[in-house]
């Protein structure tokens, strides 16, 4: 569990009761997590802090996943991203895995396999804490 404290974990999900309970989970785990109810502000708490996995909905109002996805990496931030979505249809998979999600899970979630598919993420050892590069670099 110690290396889990240094796991910082990014949600963003425009369902507020959603956000608890993924945030209660992944607590438990002790993970480090922040989480957000307004896709607009990811990018921006991204770029200020080091995160090593995002977890977002899909549809959300103003934001989807996949554009939230899209602008974090045009912002050069380098991060795993799972979607999660209640709408799970294979066109929309495909486009998120090839726009570079990470994993594209569907609601409801089972926590146990939540947390493995997590484990399994990071264990990659594609999960540099990210953040976008230098204004200037």
């Amino acid at each position: 569990m110690d290396e889990n404290l240094k796991t910082r974990i990014l949600i963003v999900d425009d369902d507020t009761c959603f956000l608890r309970v993924l945030k209660r989970i992944l607590s438990g785990e002790q993970y480090a997590v922040t989480t957000t109810s307004d896709p607009s502000d990811a990018v921006g708490i991204l770029r200020s802090s080091t995160f090593n996995l995002v977890i977002c909905d899909l549809h959300m109002p103003g934001c989807d996943g996949l554009t939230l996805l899209q602008n974090i990496r045009k912002e050069g931030i380098d991060v795993p991203l799972i979607i999660l979505t209640a709408y799970g249809e294979v066109e929309t998979y495909l486009e998120a895995m090839n726009a570079g999600a990470a994993e594209y899970l569907n609601k409801p979630i089972k926590t146990d396999e939540f947390l493995e598919t997590i484990r399994s993420i990071l264990r990659r050892g594609n999960h540099r804490c990210a953040v976008a590069p230098p204004e200037n670099a």
